[in-house]
Parts: structure tokens; sequence; C-alpha cells
């Protein structure tokens, strides 16, 4: 390896017959493939809605006049809510067909990110030194990397195939890096007005948009005066047209600014911690590549190999990598808008003790792709380039495979027993849920079955409806809660009735909470029966237990 000290392209190293020559046919089949297979695993079966789908399709069933309220109780705005309830008004509440409209937003982000791939080289061309041939099959070799591993991407599937507003935040990114790059170059109302069509939609859609598109106006204001100095009136003009583009989003985006506003002050993150600014950078690659599976953690390496390739990196015409600031093409504008984004969202994150989530990281998730995209189009060599991208998608696509046959939440078995139970009962069970965040997936399982009239359900402070969690001081209501009152007036409701105890343990903010109910249901009723014992499904909702009391 060579450390570049001078300014570096690869158009020595990319000139040649070959450029010119298209890829053989098996890569093309190949290429095929892989994104077929992206294409079905966005819409395979994945049991039961977990908490955060069933939250997202309790809301949006209430309808546009009552998503805003609900949501003042819940943290996020509202633009998903909306597409959620207008899609399953047509195709149903299934499981699958909610999850749908995600699969669907996934896929027409696969032909967006062919056409970013493409652009990240096109718009260097003047500065990158290659000759046209060569930079037709930099930009090629550059969209298929980009359009590959979004296909594959375990993160990227996952959220395709989740009843949540991730994979729209995603295609709403690689839109928004279209135009602006489009508008830059050469500036027109039409793409001025889709930058602040897309920059609003992005705000209504989640709030780590105020972040990314932070860090786009900052390096516009750069733009400007850098455009400024250098006297090239077009590029600041059209700078400063972006610029009022995100203005215009911002004042469309103030009639909720109240509720978000509310949110800040009272809902928050309960459920987590802060984590410090590395968190952001190994969790983040590490939900990327597949999660907790061993496989693609260890490709999750691989990729960020190509994400510092694609920023500093080109291969020369002996095939030796090439490192520097001053290599062309490169992705250093997208890495600096992840950069920027990232460090915005860490300050006010540490600032305000907010929670990280790696889902969150779907504002920068295709910027990130695209930096990764020209890393392996920098490497030179078909050879090692086809080699590198199959290690890369193999490894992927054992995360998704182990995604694909994972349940997302035990509220399918718990709902089976439930009904099971309740078949067997003289009158319909009382089902007592702790903590409340269990409630929503359970309640949605039990109402998939048609069995949501079979069983009254109960959630842990309030006894409260099901289908909703109430995040408003969320941990002070929990600190002040009487577990063996509660429970009192559980029973009381109950009366001669079956008890079914459907609880999680050591819940943040909760923590004994529950387990204080099940000893105080013993108590009363005496020896439970197990009938679901509690099983860890993934990393996002915790075993579930249910136990059967009955009456003495």
């Amino acid at each position: 390896m060579s450390v570049a000290d001078q300014p570096t392209t690869d158009a020595g190293a990319t000139s040649g017959a070959s450029d010119a020559a298209p890829a053989p046919w098996w890569v093309r089949a190949g290429l095929a493939a892989v994104v077929l297979i992206g294409v079905i695993v966005r819409f395979l079966p994945r049991g039961e809605l977990w908490l955060d789908e069933a939250l997202s399709a309790n809301i949006s069933e209430l309808g546009p006049s009552g998503i805003g309220d609900a949501l003042r109780r819940d943290g996020h705005p509202p633009l998903y809510y909306w597409l959620l309830d207008a899609w399953s008004s047509l195709v149903g509440t299934s499981p699958w067909a909610l999850r749908s409209l995600s699969g669907l937003i996934g896929v027409l982000t696969l032909p967006l990110m062919w056409l970013a791939g493409k652009r990240v080289i096109e718009r260097q061309a003047a500065s990158s030194g290659l000759d046209d041939a060569a930079l037709r099959r930099r930009a090629t070799n550059t969209a298929a990397a980009a359009l590959t591993i979004t296909a594959l991407l375990p993160f990227a599937v996952r959220y395709s195939s989740e009843t949540r507003m991730y994979a729209l935040i995603s295609l709403l990114v690689v839109a928004g890096y279209l135009v602006v790059s489009h508008h830059l170059e050469r500036a027109r109302w039409s793409t001025g007005i889709a930058a602040a069509v897309i920059a609003a939609a992005l705000l209504w859609t989640h709030y780590w948009s105020i972040w990314l598109l932070g860090a786009v106006g900052l390096l516009l204001v750069v733009t400007v005066v850098h455009a400024h100095r250098g006297g090239d009136r077009a590029r600041r003009n059209a700078a400063l047209g972006l610029i009022a583009a995100l203005v215009v989003a911002g004042l469309v985006f103030l009639p909720w600014l109240p509720t978000m506003l509310y949110q800040g002050a009272n809902t928050g993150t309960p459920w987590g911690t802060p984590v410090r600014p590395a968190t952001f950078v190994v969790l983040g690659l590490i939900y990327l590549a597949g999660g907790s599976v061993a496989e693609p953690q260890l490709v999750a390496y691989v990729f960020a190999g190509l994400v510092l390739l694609g920023i500093v990196g080109t291969s020369n015409a002996r095939g030796r990598v090439e490192l520097g600031l001053r290599v062309r093409p490169n992705a250093q504008v997208e890495a600096a808008v992840v950069a920027v984004t990232l460090a915005l969202a860490w300050i006010v994150s540490f600032a305000t003790r907010a929670a990280f989530a790696a889902r969150y990281l779907a504002v920068v998730v295709p910027l990130v792709v695209l930096i990764a995209a020209v890393g392996l189009s920098a490497i030179r060599s078909d050879l090692w380039r086809r080699a590198v991208a199959v290690v890369l998608l193999a490894g992927f696509t054992i995360g998704i495979a182990a995604e694909v046959t994972r349940d997302r939440t035990q509220a399918g078995s718990i709902a089976d027993a439930v009904v099971e139970s309740a078949r067997d009962a003289a009158a319909p069970p009382l089902l007592f849920v702790c903590p409340d965040q269990d409630g929503p997936s359970i309640e949605r399982a039990l109402r998939n079955r048609g069995a949501a009239g079979e069983v009254e359900i109960v959630t842990y402070r309030e006894l409260g409806d099901p289908r909703f969690v109430d995040w408003v001081d969320y941990a002070a209501r929990n600190a002040a809660a009487d577990p063996e009152r509660v429970t009192a007036a559980a029973l009381e409701r109950a009366g001669n009735r079956t008890v079914l105890y459907a609880y999680t343990g050591n819940y943040k903010t909760l923590e004994g909470q529950c387990e204080a109910v099940l000893q105080s249901l013993a108590t009363a009723r005496g020896a439970p029966t197990v009938l679901v014992p509690p099983e860890e499904r993934n990393e996002d909702e915790p075993a579930i237990e249910l136990l059967r009391f009955d009456p003495r």
C-alpha cells in the first residue's frame, strides 16, 4: 500500500480496452439474482407485530383526526402513520399487509440507489481525470455496488419488512440526494421545489431528520462561501436556493412544532440511555450488517474498509491501494454529511440524556452505502472487486437468513395459549399484562386470531387500554406506582374469573414492579401454572412469560 501525497486520480488505473467492455453475462445474472432475492425477502412473513410495529398499526387506525393526539403521548411526527392508515384501508390489517407498505417503499429505493451510485461519480466528472469510457465504467460499477449492497443490506431488509417509518426515511434521503446533486449542478425551480417537499416530508417523518437537514444546511453555507470566493456565481445561487428550500421546509413543519416540543419535554426515551460517540459508529456498523449474528459482524469490518476506501482511496495501475485526501473521485462530501449529522445527533442526545437506537441511523444509511459503493468501485481489479463483493454479500445473506427465520416477538405464542385457556374457562379470563409495553403486541396477536373478545386485557398501572403506551412522564409515573394496590384492583376486576398474567421482568424504570405483582398474585391465588415460558427472540422485545392463576 502506498500513500498518495499528491493529487491522485484513477485515470491511469482504469484506462484501456476493458473500460468500455460490458460485464460478463454471469456477473449481470448474479446482480439480477441479488436484486431479486433482496426484493423477495422484503415481503417474507415474519410472525406477529412487535411493540413498535403494533403501536404504529394501532395509532394509524385512529385516522387522521386521532393520530395527532395519540402521537402527542408517543414521540413521532405523523406522516408515516397517515400513509399507513391509507395503505391499510386498501390492503387490510394483517401483519403481512401492514408490513408490505415498507416492503414497497424498500423496493422503490433500489432503482434510486442505482441512480445515486452513478450520480456520486458523474458529479465529479470534471475533476476526476477519467476519460469518458473510464468514467462510464466507474459510474456503472458504483451504481451496481450501491444497488446490490442496498438489496441485501440486513439493515435495509429489516426496516423494509417492518411496520415503521425507517424505510420511508431512507427513500426520502436518497431521493433528496439526487435532487440536491442535480440542483447544485443546474439549478431549476423544479429541483428547488422538490428539495423543499422532500425536506418537509423528512421532518414530518422522523425527528432525526433535523440533524441530517442541519448538516446539509451547514455544508451549503460552506458551499456558498467557497463559491463566492471563487467567483462561481451559478453554484453560489444554487446553494442559496437549496438553503431557501430548507427554510420553506422548516416553515411547513411549524404546525407540528408545539407537539414536538411537548413530546420532547414529557415523553423522551425512558427505555434507554445515552451512548458515547464511538458507540454510534460501532453499533451502527453492527446493525447495518445484521445485528447480533456473528458472520455479518465479521463482514462489517469489510464494509468499514470500503467506507474508508470510498472517502480517501483508489487503486493504481499495478493494483495497489492509494490513500489521500485529494484522491478523485471520492465520497468525501457524503462522508461530511454523515459525520456532521452524527455529531449533531450525539451532542443533542448527550445534552438531553436521550437514548440512541441503531434504527435512527436510517437518516444516513443511504449515504453510508454510497460511500461504501464508491470504495468498492475504487478496486480496479475485476477479480478482487468481485471477490470482496461476494464476501460482503455472503455475510449479509447470513444476517438476512437469521432475520427472516426469527419471530420478532413472543406475542404469537402468548396469544395461542390465551385462546386455548379462554376456551377451557367458564367465563372470559382477565389477561393482566406487565409492563404496559407488552400490551400492544399481545392485543394485536389476539385480534389477528379473532379472539380479542374472548378475554379482557388490562395493563399495569392504570389497568388501561392495551393497544397503546402512554409515554408522558413515563418514568415518574412508574416510580410512583404501587404494585400491591394495582394487583388488588386487577383481582377485584377479575372477581371469580381466571387471571392470566403476561409479564417481563426488569424493564427499565419498572425494575422489580412486575415481579412484585407476581408475588401479590401468588399470595392471593396460590402457585401459578406456567403456560408459556420466556424465550429471548431479539434485541428489541424482551422475553414474555405467561402464567395462569385459577380462582380459589
